[in-house]
This record gives C-alpha cells, sequence and structure tokens, in this order.
C-alpha cells in the first residue's frame, strides 16, 4: 500500500520517522523539528495503514506494515527511525530498504501475554473502543510526565483518525512471529526503556551479542518521542551527526 507520506526541513540528509500503533505522524512534530533545526537533516514523515491521512486495510500483519514501509519510502536513507509498531515494521523493511542505519524506539519486536490482553480487550469492545480510549486520555497517567502542554489533544486526534480494528490482528501477527534474534540486516540500533515488554531483557541481550548496539534510556516510558524528544535525540546524537 502507498502511505500518505511528506517532508519537512531540506537538509543534505534524510531520515524517516514512522510512528506506532494508534498514532500518525504528528506524534513525532517536536523530535522533527529538533532534527531539522539542529541536525539539517531532511525529514519524511508518514501516516502508517490504517492511522491518520492513510487508507484503511483488511489486513494488518507485521508484514504489511513493513511492506508499505518498503513502497512508500526511497532506498538508501540516511536513518530509519521506527517507535513501538513502526520500529517492529522498520526492522523487517530495512533487509529491502538498505537504510544506512536504522533505529527502533523501544519497538515492537514481541508481543507479551500482557500486551495480548490488552489488545483482546480493545477487540472486543469494537465500536466502542473509541469511546473507551477517548475516555481514558482524561486519565492524568494517560499522557507522559513532561510532555509539551498539548500533547492530550494531539493524542486524542490521532486516536479518533485510527483504525482500531488493527490492533489485534497485528498483535496476533507478532505474537506468532516475533522478530527474531539474529544479525541484523543494517547497521541498527535499539533505545529501549528500562524493563522493556516489548524487548525483554533476556531478547535485548541476545540482540546486543548478535550486533545490535543497544542502548536504555533511564526513566523513559514507551511514548519517549513524546515525553522528552530532546533526550531522545541526545542520546541518539552520534548516529545523527
Amino acid at each position: 500500500m502507498k502511505l500518505d507520506t511528506w517532508t519537512v526541513g531540506s537538509g543534505s540528509r534524510t531520515v524517516a520517522l514512522v510512528h506506532g500503533a494508534s498514532k500518525a505522524a504528528d506524534v513525532w512534530r517536536d523530535m522533527a523539528r529538533i532534527l531539522v533545526d539542529e541536525y539539517d537533516l531532511t525529514v519524511m514523515l508518514l501516516d502508517q495503514r490504517g492511522h491518520g491521512r492513510s487508507p484503511r486495510a483488511s489486513s494488518y500483519r507485521l508484514s504489511d506494515f513493513a511492506d508499505d514501509l518498503v513502497e512508500s519510502l526511497p532506498q538508501g536513507l540516511d536513518v530509519l527511525i521506527g517507535h513501538s509498531l513502526g520500529g517492529g515494521a522498520g526492522a523487517v523493511a530495512s533487509a529491502r530498504l538498505q537504510p544506512k542505519r536504522f533505529i527502533g524506539l523501544d519497538p515492537g519486536f514481541y508481543a507479551p501475554a500482557s500486551l495480548m490482553a490488552m489488545c483482546y480487550v480493545l477487540g472486543a469492545l469494537g465500536p466502542l473502543t473509541p469511546r473507551v480510549l477517548d475516555w481514558s486520555l482524561n486519565l492524568p497517567a494517560s499522557i507522559p510526565e513532561g510532555s509539551a502542554p498539548d500533547t492530550r489533544e494531539r493524542v486524542r486526534a490521532m486516536a479518533r483518525d485510527w483504525d482500531t480494528s488493527m490492533i489485534l490482528p497485528y498483535a496476533r501477527s507478532l505474537r506468532r512471529h516475533p522478530i527474531p534474534v539474529a544479525p541484523p540486516a543494517v547497521s541498527s540500533t535499539l533505545l529501549l526503556v528500562e524493563n522493556s515488554i516489548v524487548v525483554p531483557a533476556p531478547m535485548a541481550e541476545g540482540l546486543r551479542a548478535a550486533g545490535w548496539d543497544v542502548r536504555v534510556k533511564p526513566g523513559a516510558v514507551h511514548d519517549m518521542q513524546l515525553q522528552d524528544p530532546r533526550g531522545v535525540v541526545a542520546m541518539l546524537d552520534d548516529l545523527l551527526r
């Protein structure tokens, strides 16, 4: 599927940013601004299938999301950055896209039982899911502390423009086919939260031994690019210069 894509900035090097489930390209707003203003990068943004301005679909397997990236992004990007679902899709797509560097922010490499349970609940809610998600965004803990003042409104807008039916088939596909613990297809870095559930410690150690550059951001939450975009960029500075 051809995704809705656009660029900001006009630097000589290009980085693509791939969002996670329930979000859209706007989740990268503050981080993209830093990359353009302080690193002189051209930033490619996109909405994944079932999200934002991109089409809805009949299939939402991890492989579908990866195929979309291959169809929508240029080969040989300087950097490909994916978060959560976007991180898993980016890792799979890297073998074909061949970016100079892949970076996964707490990427969806594995679906633990706790994540599957949440996805089954959302799937069971059916048409009520958007209302429940909208209500949950009123809870204080729904937005990472330290986020920009308008983050709650932005996240609510992204969630309203999301095909909630994608979450269970995506999670099932990841549960059946997690990202393998093997050497990366390209030079690759993972920036994880402490005690990540989507890249658990044994998996992280196996990936590190296989040649992945694995880093941990102390105090980070899963949506680290919302919580602390400048801190995320600082931990990747040596890769972005």
